[in-house]
């Protein structure tokens, strides 16, 4: 199974200079857990849920301040093609439940976003299967 299968279209960005609150309050509309970030058109980090709690709120941010100084960096992707064994695998040595999704190589213009979720939704083997619990091993 291929990445561009399951992975979630259309996604939103913010600019790095969005406040925090305003992040958290649009992913909280949209449901997402994940937000890429953008300054000018070039993507600079992620910010997660996780990461609103840990390195916002835990930390003593101030809900004004930039979601840049928040954010996750490097920016961690795959491509739209990768299949979804190779993504998994990817997440679970990277601790992550969700990559953003580039169209390819050259370009990497962002094209969605993909879950262990997502793969999961049209999980189809056992191989699969363990790769989602592997990669979700790290939770507690």
């Amino acid at each position: 199974m291929l990445v561009d299968e399951v992975m979630s279209k259309n996604t939103e960005v913010v600019t790095s200079t969005a406040s925090v609150k305003e992040v958290a309050n649009r992913m909280a509309e949209l449901k997402a857990g994940l937000m890429p970030i953008y300054e000018g058109d070039k993507l600079i980090g992620t910010v997660t849920d996780r990461d609103l709690v840990i390195e916002a709120i835990a930390k003593g941010k101030n809900l004004d301040d930039e979601i840049a100084s928040i954010a996750s960096e490097p920016v961690l992707y795959c491509f739209k093609g990768d299949d979804t064994e190779t993504v998994l695998n990817n997440m679970r040595k990277n601790e992550v439940q969700r990559l953003v999704v580039l169209d390819n190589q050259e370009s990497k213009r962002l094209v969605g976003i993909v879950s262990v979720a997502d793969i999961a939704s049209r999980c189809d083997s056992n191989e699969t299967a363990k790769s989602i619990v592997d990669c979700c091993k790290h939770y507690h």
